[in-house]
């Protein structure tokens, strides 16, 4: 049996912000006077459990009598959870919520899961039984020893009845879409965070996680390592919206999460998994705890995921700041991220909607490029080109940059058309052949490509260049006629992209 020196021992009160108190000795949870208050805290120690701790007396002295339950009290019937009886703790145990630092006894992330009253049901020689009065629990559980021996005392607890309300129905499974806009702006009564680039996912989180795409499909198998979600929230159930990304180098990079989107064998996932991990950034919180928040502003919900979440691991919270979009959109620009995103304050969230309480703010670049030839155009273009070929040189030579297929109007392609056709030729002008390759990251391969010779210059925007050296969504915006091919640069076009100019 436990002892009030183990939970002295164990402690270092210079180095932990956890209670110091003096607890004499360990009470009989069979027999002793029952108090009223109970907590259970979520503890990310070495392994994740939930102390269960009951207000009960030491003579005239209240202590928190303690059991350790790895899965949380059952919420089903037949369903029986292991409790390990540990050491008493001090009353003041029972407001404790924070981080143990490494190097001390159980070291890690501690919250409140739920607290309220209590009492007591029936007691005796190795087993009580209880209700609950809590926030998130209410109900009766019965616990039962079933071994106390070297050193060891471990019990059961089962549930004995659920008497929390019915749960609303989960939202539908759909995300709440930004509309694009063109600029970043200050304004109060918004907020501004930033765009993460990568996969959006609604993460459905109970005693396990599922995630959801965009287009409701089940992507969990894919992404092996946001298996434990659940696990970082203080809830019982939850729905939250997010991004699921790839870092390189501290900045979201959707060239790499590319390689794992379309994996589907387990083999496959798991021998990338390692090279490319991904983090969800969580940004919303649309069900908890049997209640939906989708008519909630979004100010409520964004406050009650930050209480929810513990970050760490694979999972993070999306910051944001008020009123001062410019600022933000400047901060992004020189980490090189995707954009910010604009949200109104007082906003509902409306599923399958986009919507103009949420705007999305892109970071583009401007570049110019040399036009090296077209593909074909297929359906309303079938009688002009499908998009130009481009390019910029790198020590004399062209090195191709991809296809740019959008940003034409009508007049554009009947103005580009005959001179393309007027500067055809058979002989490539790129120093690699990129026939039978994917033009851009997200682009059909490159079949039956036409050449021009290298006169034309065009202005594009584009997102990001990849490390193989393909501009992202490219943007046609017009010729240059006062511009020369020879000086249109690789090395400049890298400095645009990366915000050194």
């Amino acid at each position: 049996m436990s002892t009030d020196r183990d939970y002295r021992a164990k402690r270092s009160y210079e180095s932990t912000p956890e209670p110091e108190a003096s607890v004499a000795g360990n009470v009989d949870p069979g027999s002793a006077r029952a108090g009223t208050d109970f907590v259970i805290q979520q503890h990310h120690a070495r392994r994740l459990h939930f102390d269960l701790r009951l207000e009960m007396f030491n003579g005239d002295t209240p202590v928190l009598v303690s059991w350790a339950v790895p899965r949380n009290l059952p919420t089903k019937k037949k369903e029986p959870h292991l409790a390990v009886h540990t050491e008493d703790h001090p009353i003041e145990y029972r407001d404790f919520s924070g981080t143990i630092p490494a190097g001390n006894y159980g070291a890690g992330e501690m919250r409140i899961f739920d607290s309220g009253t209590y009492e007591v049901l029936e007691q005796g020689p190795g087993k009580l039984s209880f209700r609950l009065q809590g926030k998130r629990f209410q109900g009766s559980w019965h616990l039962n020893r079933t071994r106390q021996e070297d050193g060891k005392d471990e019990w059961i607890v089962i549930l004995g009845r659920d008497e929390r309300p019915a749960p609303a129905p989960p939202p539908p499974f759909e995300v709440m879409n930004a509309t694009l806009s063109t600029e970043a702006f200050d304004k109060d009564g918004w907020i501004f965070e930033p765009k993460w680039d990568g996969v959006r996912a609604l993460a459905v989180c109970k005693e396990e996680t599922k995630l959801i795409s965009r287009n409701q499909r089940d992507i969990t198998s894919a992404y092996p390592e946001l298996g434990g979600l659940h696990e970082r929230l203080v809830a019982l159930d939850a729905v939250v919206d997010g991004e699921i990304v790839a870092f390189d180098e501290g900045r979201p990079s959707f060239e790499k999460l590319q390689s794992r989107i379309n994996l589907q064998n387990p083999r496959d996932i798991e021998r990338v998994m390692s090279s490319i991990p991904v983090t969800y950034i969580a940004f919303d919180l649309l069900y908890l705890d049997g209640r939906s928040l989708i008519t909630a502003p979004i100010e409520e919900r964004k406050a009650a995921l930050d209480e929810i979440v513990i970050p760490g691991g694979r999972m993070q919270v999306s910051t944001f700041v008020a009123t001062e979009g410019i600022a933000l959109l400047e901060a992004v620009k020189q980490r090189r991220l995707e954009g910010i995103v604009a949200k109104k304050l007082g906003g509902s969230y409306r599923p399958g909607k986009r919507v103009r309480d949420w705007l999305k703010i892109k970071i583009v670049h401007d570049a110019d490029v040399v036009i090296g030839g077209w593909s074909r155009g297929e359906g309303s273009r079938s009688t002009h080109f499908g998009s130009l070929l481009v390019g910029a040189y790198l020590e004399g030579e062209l090195r191709f940059l991809g296809a740019v297929g959008t940003g034409f109007t009508g007049r554009e392609l009947d103005t580009l058309w005959p001179k393309l056709q007027a500067l055809e030729t058979s002989d490539r002008p790129f120093v690699e052949d990129p026939t039978g390759t994917r033009s851009n990251p997200f682009g059909k391969v490159l079949r039956d490509p036409h050449w021009t010779k290298p006169e034309l210059v065009a202005k594009v925007e584009f997102r990001e260049l990849t490390s193989v050296g393909r501009l992202r969504a490219p943007s046609y915006k017009g010729l240059r006629n006062d511009k020369s091919a020879e000086e249109c640069l690789y090395e400049d076009l890298v400095a645009v992209a990366h915000g050194s100019v």
